[in-house]
């Protein structure tokens, strides 16, 4: 037994939603059924919303991965200026 639902959603979120529904051959009913499934076994949210979800993966605040980001380019540059960086052609 199924029942219909009435949501509003954002047009242009609902519109970039189906075409990754499309990508991972899903309908969107199939990916809200999905993620109702997932809400009730879990008694909330599958997953944590966030507007920077890496960060939660790796465990790191922004200010971190801004750290990290800076010190990794300010390494590259130096590698640079050294002659120590070789063009990547795209062969391994």
């Amino acid at each position: 037994m199924t029942e219909q639902i009435r949501l509003r959603i954002d047009s242009a979120l609902a519109e970039e939603a189906d075409e990754v529904c499309r990508e991972i051959g899903i309908t969107p009913t199939a990916a809200v059924s999905m993620f109702f499934a997932q809400m009730v076994k879990l008694r909330g949210l599958p997953f944590r919303p966030s507007d920077f979800p890496a960060l939660d993966e790796y465990g790191v605040t922004l200010a971190q991965a801004t750290a990290a980001e800076d010190s990794a380019l300010a390494e590259i540059a130096l590698s640079r200026k050294a002659g120590k960086l070789a063009p990547f052609t795209g062969k391994l």
